[in-house]
């Protein structure tokens, strides 16, 4: 698989990541959301934990929608899709 495009958004605690690959013609989205926590380390304020992972076809993104509960992500999603399939 070929990284094609790696994204990030922050929205105040929250991180959203969208990597998107390319395979044998087709695209794969990895969608993660990540919030800011405080650390246990002593030395470090915040460190970031993952709270949500999802990989997908972009072909099947309709059929993923209805389990991402995040707007924000969902939005993301939806105009990195858009200029992925602008940029082919």
């Amino acid at each position: 698989m070929n990284e094609i495009l790696t994204d990030r958004k922050n929205k105040g605690n929250v991180t959203y990541r969208i990597v998107v690959s390319e395979s044998a013609g087709d695209f794969f989205l990895r969608v993660e959301k990540l919030m800011k926590v405080r650390s246990k380390e002593s030395d470090k304020k915040t460190t970031k934990k993952l709270v949500y992972q999802k990989s997908f076809n972009i072909l099947d993104f309709e059929a993923s929608l209805f389990e991402i509960n995040d707007e924000v992500l969902v939005q993301f999603c939806v105009d990195t899709i858009n200029r992925v399939k602008t940029n082919d």
